[in-house]
């Protein structure tokens, strides 16, 4: 039979087959941690916007008082955090990008030698 003259070794196919898995799975694990801390500076930015302009306005008489204070800043968190989730203004996937081509600039390319790679 030929498959007694050619023995296949399927070892290092699977290896190599789950390892290329695995890395996709870290990949698109990092992908999303790093989503989720993009939209969180976002989201802090945005608020901290909020709370910035809102010192621009003058002071009414709900306002005026800590409590007015305090809604005002957890109503401007919340904008913050609705806006960065609806898409923001981009600042979200601009960190993204750049973390991205970052990355890519680091890595080593794929036909470099093994002693270079890190």
């Amino acid at each position: 039979m030929i498959s007694d003259m050619f023995p296949l070794d399927m070892t290092g196919l699977s290896h190599s087959v789950s390892t290329g898995k695995m890395d996709r799975v870290e990949e698109s694990a990092r992908r999303g941690e790093l989503l989720r801390a993009s939209q969180e500076f976002e989201s802090y930015f945005l608020s901290y916007l909020m709370k910035v302009m809102r010192e621009t306005v003058p002071k009414g008489e709900l306002t005026a008082n800590r409590m007015g204070e305090m809604y005002s800043s957890f109503y401007d968190e919340e904008i913050g955090k609705r806006a960065a989730q609806a898409g923001g203004i981009g600042l979200s996937a601009y960190v993204l990008d750049t973390v991205a081509r970052n990355e890519d600039l680091t890595r080593p390319p794929a036909s470099a030698p093994p002693f270079m790679k890190s």
